[in-house]
């Protein structure tokens, strides 16, 4: 640790407007898990007979990419150090020090040795070694005031996995776990083809449309799709798979499947065709595998969530593997 610090603000903020992210100083960053899923490594202690040796995280392969994304930093970022860091099971704690040379950081402000370029640069690295996200959207920051903050943030870092049941995401991880444990077969199916993904729960009395849904798991409505069945002119069935806060145009949906027009299904039809009801409809899984098209924005974005099959559960993937997975294509779909 050094003597001094690198001219840190005198007091917290919490990305304070106007700040310049890339200024020297010292940051505690703290970086969850989305829905705080323990996906980094479980915490592990070490005896020999009546010793135990301090409480860590025994990293799971993700763990490894995580630190091996942390480590990496200051490859990326000269002007940076990582001078604590931790990797807990579904979050990960750092403290960073933003150094400056001849008076000023050794970087512009357009540049991307920012916290929030640092951190976007950490969180992609791991994305596109996993092949999709597992981040929670955004991430908390302390800007370190001075060196009893900085000696009390570092002891926290420190001894945070002997500390773990006493922690803030301890018991949401733990709620998160139980929930996940629960299985689908939409789940089941993903992992017999292994195809990645994360399974979110939500509550079903806080209301089943879609945008309800989206909104309770922190989702971007336009990443989360609502499957639809419909039935073409000549008798044949298709499902239909757009964001939960669109509308199906029938018309489009005719055309990108070549019939003259289209209907939907009556509701009490859905569970004899497909083996699902109205609220936990999936294109994984069906009775039969339908023709199945997704709305063209599937093709640009990063992740996409769809039902897990059973009301209160979603699973999130890579759109091209769900695509894959049921043989689906993509047309322009929605009013």
């Amino acid at each position: 640790m050094r003597d001094s610090f690198l001219d840190p603000p005198k007091r917290k903020q919490n990305r304070l407007r106007g700040y310049d992210y890339g200024r020297a100083g010292y940051y505690f960053i703290t970086v969850c898990v989305a829905k705080h899923a323990e996906m980094l490594g479980e915490i592990a202690t070490e005896c020999r007979g009546a010793h135990c040796a301090p409480a860590y995280t025994e990293l799971s392969d993700i763990g490894r990419i995580v630190e091996k994304s942390i480590l990496q930093i200051p490859k990326y970022h000269k002007n940076v150090c990582v001078d604590k860091y931790v990797v807990m099971p579904n979050h990960i704690h750092m403290i960073l020090r933003l150094e400056r040379k001849g008076g000023r950081t050794m970087c512009a402000p357009t540049c991307r040795s920012t916290i929030p370029g640092i951190l976007h640069g950490m969180k992609e690295a791991v994305t596109k070694s996993i092949g999709f996200s597992i981040w929670q959207k955004s991430y908390h920051d302390h800007i370190i005031r001075d060196e009893a903050d900085y000696r009390r943030i570092w002891e926290y870092i420190d001894t945070n996995p002997a500390k773990w049941r006493e922690d803030c995401y301890y018991e949401e991880g733990k709620q998160s776990m139980a929930k996940k444990e629960e299985k689908t077969n939409v789940m089941r199916i993903l992992e017999q083809k292994n195809i990645p993904y994360i399974p979110h729960a939500y509550a079903p009395d806080a209301g089943l449309d879609g945008v309800s849904v989206a909104r309770q798991l922190g989702q971007d409505p336009e990443t989360v799709f609502k499957t639809l069945v419909a039935r073409g002119a000549s008798g044949g069935l298709y499902v239909f798979d757009i964001p939960v806060g669109d509308s199906l145009d029938l018309k489009k949906a005719a055309k990108a499947v070549g019939e003259k027009s289209i209907a939907m299904i009556a509701q009490k039809e859905l569970l004899p065709l497909t083996g699902y009801i109205h609220g936990g409809c999936s294109p994984v899984g069906m009775k039969k595998q339908y023709p199945t098209i997704f709305h063209e924005t599937a093709e640009i974005i990063d992740t996409i969530l769809v039902s897990a099959g059973k009301i209160g559960f979603q699973v999130e993937l890579e759109p091209a593997a769900l695509i894959g997975l049921v043989g689906g294509t993509t047309a322009d779909l929605t009013t």
